[in-house]
């Protein structure tokens, strides 16, 4: 029995010598063959553009392992110099190169015998991919004339189905570049994680448009990523980016764009009033995107786009001066209109969103702020495709706020993007508030301050374009008055009790409808100044009506105005006076 046990562990011990030096003989005499193989199909799928090279190549017939070192996917110069003359170069080419590729139950027998290249995983390590772009106008054309073959047509000649269940890209270093004729604007990504699942190609394949380029699903992760402004001014950030194609979804956390230096030391360079923008956002998600398209047609087509939570403050410094630009023609549907990238998303969706506008003024050298807080509300059909468009050219935006943290602002806007002067509409309406806390953006600005209001309501609306709005407004509130402000000799504000009596009991309707039992509206016909922002016409026009219905004519507004500034006087001369007197009894004294 012994004898027997020995001669069947001999046997084994022959066979497994026998098919381990003809998988080595093989692997040796079949590597030629694949290498041909190889470089036949990289050279038929590409039109001859692209040419591979490789150091060593190695597998091993009974794992199905292998393995090439030092891969180089390159740009033959050549034969893209002869497709530029011939109006058939792409826009894009790219250069890769990587140090270890490993290939995972590889079957090199049926690509020899069936002409199917089957892989079940391929691991590629820290690759280096650059990328560069040179425009050309012909391929902004339908005319010239393209290979209009699939990838399947193209190879099936050499092989007639290609599967790969997982391809790990594992970080990689990635470069784009972007060549004009006077200048080369790069852009550097780095560890970069992407994982490609289920590849395949073949005659069914090949028309599947549930695939996205030949995959199932394709996987990218992206650590964190900063660009600097050229301006030098700015920088913007993010912390991690994800795609998921098999889910059509892009999500994109800790955005930030931001200046690169403090409040003081930002204008002290521009030397300009000029608008300061600190934007973060934890979080934005894409969703419903069609890459397909983004990549074939360099479209931007997705279902929403969510923000939850974050920051949108604005600030400017009215001590330096201002360096006035027109605006007619920059409202926010406009530029939107004006942005290249042809972009379609259904809806916008905001929720929780902290908007400011602080501004230090000219005259009394203080900061007001204004607050938006929690906003959130939805912008439909955002889009600036003109096909789009003609079946629906309006995008609405429907939003909810609290000013100042306080009162609840409704508010419906309209844009026609197709209007030439740029027509839209707004509605809205602000629920019940204590206006004190107003003060935040009067008392600065100003010198003046709500000592008490109760806001009952203010509703609106109004139509508008590029140069004038037109509406109504409607504004009802209790027991306003006002304190007109200055500033004693210690730097503290003291109330000048007989302007401001003047002001709220000649001046200022305390109530609307006001003693008289009269109700005032509010009439707005606004004209814009060419050098006012789309925000300021808003306000403004807005202000006006505000301003009719507390009983505010331009004459009385600017009797308001004057009231602190001859108070000011008056007061400096009062106290000058008393100053003087007191400061002859010190001597009489003496």
């Amino acid at each position: 029995m012994k004898s027997v046990w020995k001669w069947v562990i001999g046997i084994a011990v022959c066979l497994l010598t026998v098919i381990a030096i003809g998988a080595w003989y093989l692997s040796r005499h079949w590597k030629p063959i694949l290498d041909a193989r190889i470089k036949e199909a990289i050279i038929s799928s590409t039109d001859s553009l692209y040419l591979i090279a490789y150091d060593d190549l190695k597998f091993n017939l009974i794992t199905g392992h292998a393995s090439i070192k030092n891969l180089r996917l390159t740009v033959d110069t050549n034969r893209y110099a002869v497709m530029e003359l011939e109006r058939q170069a792409p826009d894009n080419v790219y250069n890769m190169s990587i140090e270890n590729l490993r290939i995972r139950r590889f079957y090199p027998r049926d690509v020899l015998s069936d002409r199917r290249l089957r892989i079940d995983d391929i691991i590629i390590d820290t690759p280096t991919i650059h990328v560069v772009n040179t425009y050309h106008a012909y391929n902004d054309t339908l005319t010239t004339k393209r290979d209009t073959r699939t990838l399947y047509q193209r190879i099936s000649s050499i092989l007639t189905e290609v599967s790969v269940s997982n391809i790990h890209f594992n970080g990689i270093q990635f470069r784009f570049s972007k060549r004009t004729d006077s200048t080369m604007n790069e852009t550097v990504l780095q560890n970069l994680n992407v994982k490609v699942s289920d590849i395949l190609i073949d005659s069914v394949s090949q028309f599947d448009t549930t695939r996205f380029y030949h995959t199932r699903a394709i996987e990218v992760d992206m650590p964190g990523f900063r660009y600097e402004t050229p301006d030098s001014f700015y920088y913007i950030s993010f912390d991690h980016l994800q795609i998921a194609t098999l889910y059509r979804q892009l999500t994109l956390t800790g955005l930030t764009y931001a200046p690169r230096m403090s409040k003081a030391e930002f204008y002290k360079r521009k030397q300009a009033a000029k608008d300061m923008a600190v934007i973060a956002f934890p979080s934005i998600r894409l969703e419903g995107v069609d890459f397909q398209r983004f990549v074939d047609h360099n479209q931007l087509y997705a279902g929403s786009l969510h923000i939850d939570s974050g920051t949108v403050a604005i600030s400017n410094d009215l001590r330096y001066p201002k360096q006035p630009t027109d605006k007619i023609g920059k409202s926010p549907h406009q530029l939107l209109q004006n942005i290249r990238q042809p972009l379609k998303i259904d809806s916008v969706v905001l929720k929780d969103v902290y908007i400011s506008y602080a501004e230090v003024g000219r005259k009394y050298k203080k900061e007001g702020k204004i607050t938006f807080d929690r906003t959130s509300g939805v912008f439909r059909n955002v889009t600036n495709d003109s096909l789009a468009l003609v079946h629906n050219k309006t995008m609405e935006a429907d939003l909810t706020t609290y000013l100042m943290n306080s009162g609840k602002l409704n508010m419906v806007f309209a844009f026609d993007m197709l209007d030439e002067r740029g027509a839209y509409t707004y509605r809205g309406k602000l629920g019940a508030m204590d206006g004190r806390p107003l003060n935040r953006i009067i008392t600065p600005l100003l010198n003046a301050e709500i000592a008490s209001a109760t806001i009952r309501f203010v509703s609106f609306d109004v139509q508008a374009d590029d140069r004038r709005s037109r509406g109504s407004l409607r504004f009802n509130y209790d027991n306003m008055r006002l304190h007109l402000l200055t500033a004693d000799d210690n730097a503290k504000s003291s109330s000048m009790r007989v302007a401001s009596f003047l002001a709220n009991s000649f001046i200022i309707n305390d109530s609307n409808p006001d003693a008289n039992g009269k109700y005032h509206r509010g009439r707005i016909n606004y004209t814009r100044p060419r050098t006012a922002s789309f925000f300021k016409m808003l306000w403004q026009s807005l202000a006006q009506g505000i301003k009719e219905c507390a009983g505010i004519s331009p004459e009385r507004e600017r009797r308001l105005l004057n009231a602190a500034e001859e108070a000011k006087k008056a007061s400096e001369k009062t106290g000058d006076f008393f100053r003087r007197i007191f400061k002859k009894r010190s001597e009489g004294t003496q």
